[in-house]
């Protein structure tokens, strides 16, 4: 009975340890979760203050029904990309209740201005870890969200260049279909395995392998690409509304905007391709526009793109607290 007792005794203090050590680490990952928003709260700020001059000496009427209309489109884009995030971990059979895995995606979301961009994965993973989710399986479907996003934006900007064709532009099309070709070949399934297999055996884990056909992957990519036209299209609303431009040039203009996110997703040293994604709008709006209302809504697009992203973090956040009230 004494040894029975001993035993039980022995059970609870390991348990206590580990409801301690599990305590600490939630401790930690909410800490790394709203602390991450002050460094980068404080990151924006500066840079839209640095460039206030520019609002300030550029007479300019904002048309805010179809900058209203912008916004809608980009709070339809994320969503969207979310529930494609949630789509690819179901593929992968790592999927979670679909609004654990869009709040995940939407808090994951202040992680893209800490260059690397490793943030954002180390976001999402505690909501899979949860439910019991290995981390590699989270790290790969990750991996093919990026993949994924590249491809949708290549292909936008190509489709872009057969509409609006220009000698500067020009010289770069067959390089980015180049591009996108390599893209398509590296998203097989069996090619992305066999280096996941080896992948295996360098550090000694296992069930790393992706259960997705070539099918299914060119189903995910076309539905990103779909997903690319409808912020494309919400950009050259936002240009309108600072600076309208005939509807003959709306694919270009949402071209050039998904050239700006493939350069600035690729410039891993700059968070969320800042300064690299604006120079790019620059150079590409200023050959329909005069430069400094290219200049104004490259900057306004940050904006536009960051509000967005933070309301729908604050919308999800409430929703969040609500259901979480309700349960208790």
């Amino acid at each position: 009975m004494a040894k029975g007792t001993k035993i039980s005794t022995e059970e609870l203090e390991v348990q206590s340890m580990e409801g301690k050590a599990s305590g600490r680490k939630k401790t930690w990952i909410k800490v790394l979760k709203y602390g991450l928003l002050v460094p980068v709260a404080i990151f924006l700020a500066r840079y839209f203050y640095e460039n206030a001059d520019i609002y300030r000496n550029l007479d300019v009427t904002i048309h805010w029904p179809v900058f209203a209309g912008a916004v809608g489109f980009y709070f339809l884009y994320q969503v969207t990309l979310a529930s494609l995030w949630h789509y690819i971990t179901k593929l992968n059979g790592c999927g979670i209740n679909y609004f654990k895995a869009i709040t995940a995606y939407l808090y994951s979301i202040p992680g893209k201005y800490i260059p690397g961009k490793v943030f954002m994965l180390l976001a999402r993973i505690p909501a899979y870890e949860e439910a019991g989710v290995p981390i590699r399986k989270v790290t790969i479907c990750f991996f093919l969200e990026n993949i994924c996003t590249l491809l949708g934006a290549s292909f936008l900007f190509l489709v872009s260049l057969l509409f609006f064709p220009n000698d500067l532009l020009a010289d770069y099309q067959w390089a980015t279909a180049a591009l996108v070709v390599v893209f398509f070949i590296c998203i097989n399934p069996k090619i992305i395995n066999f280096f996941l297999r080896i992948l295996e055996k360098v550090i000694h884990k296992k069930d790393m392998e992706i259960p997705i056909t070539y099918g299914e992957m060119i189903k995910v990519v076309l539905m990103f690409i779909g997903n690319w036209v409808i912020v494309g299209v919400g950009f050259y609303m936002l240009t309108c509304s600072i600076y309208p431009i005939p509807m003959s040039e709306m694919l270009y203009s949402a071209g050039i905007f998904g050239l700006s996110c493939i350069i600035g997703i690729l410039a891993i040293f700059a968070p969320s391709g800042l300064g690299v994604r604006e120079g790019i709008l620059v150079l590409g709006l200023g050959l329909i526009m005069p430069e400094e209302y290219a200049v104004l809504i490259s900057i306004v697009s940050r904006l536009w793109m960051t509000v967005s992203e933070l309301a729908l973090i604050g919308i999800a956040f409430v929703v969040n607290q609500v259901m979480g009230r309700r349960k208790k």
